[in-house]
């Protein structure tokens, strides 16, 4: 997760000469530090350490600085500095056997937590320093906008060049296609007409050569009753000689 670095950090809270060692301290900070405001805050609630509450206070005043301070949210802020220094150590004396005394050290820390504001999720960054815009600056960005323009138009104009290109091959190729099927109409019209020329010309021939068979015949037949005739009038001659 991205944070800010210490010198933008805003937002801290610190107690100090608190009633706990810094060594029992340190080991509830290590559970918070990095985390969300939100997130930490639960931990710290569900935790068994003596220093718990009091580390769960210093959080929640630095939540409320930042909130009156900058009116950042608590969704909005991590822990990036959570810290327990050593303090002022009291000493005391404990009474033992055969009067003597053994010293007791009573130490104290300082809890000490720094919050740092991270931008949301999905929200637009913001320009902590304002660019300053020069007339150069200006006129390369109206010569690149120009640039893009045109080079838009000539893509726009290649795209309808192209489209054109396309009709007209469609609309080539339709006509061809209607050609073909035309002529081939045409062949298939033809044909049956030949076929059937070529289907009567047998019948013809056919005709022709019976009726060459019939005079044929017919001459034979002739012939035939001629001879008859001749052999009959030579037995009547023969038959009168006699």
């Amino acid at each position: 997760m991205a944070v800010k670095s210490e010198a933008e950090i805003l937002f801290k809270a610190s107690h100090r000469n608190a009633r706990i060692s810094a060594r029992k301290a340190r080991l509830v900070m290590d559970l918070i530090r990095g985390q969300k405001a939100e997130k930490a805050l639960v931990r710290l609630e569900y935790c068994d350490r003596r220093a718990s509450p009091m580390i769960r206070k210093v959080l929640e005043s630095a939540i409320a600085n930042a909130a009156q301070m900058s009116g950042v949210e608590s969704e909005n802020l991590v822990v990036h500095q959570a810290y327990a220094d050593e303090g002022a150590t009291m000493k005391r004396w404990r009474p033992r056997s055969m009067g003597r005394a053994f010293p007791r050290l009573k130490r104290s820390c300082h809890l000490s937590v720094a919050l740092a504001a991270v931008e949301s999720e999905g929200a637009a960054p913001t320009a902590d320093v304002e660019e300053t815009i020069t007339e150069e600056a200006v006129i390369e960005e109206a010569a690149a906008e120009e640039a893009v323009a045109e080079e838009a138009v000539s893509e726009g104009d290649a795209v309808d060049v192209a489209e054109e290109e396309v009709e007209e091959n469609d609309s080539g190729e339709e006509t061809d296609a209607g050609e073909g099927e035309a002529s081939e109409d045409a062949v298939a019209e033809d044909s049956p007409e030949e076929d059937s020329s070529e289907e009567d010309s047998p019948e013809e021939d056919s005709s022709e050569e019976d009726d060459g068979a019939d005079e044929a015949g017919a001459a034979e037949e002739e012939d035939s009753g001629g001879e008859s005739d001749a052999s009959e009038d030579s037995k009547e001659k023969g038959d009168s000689e006699s």
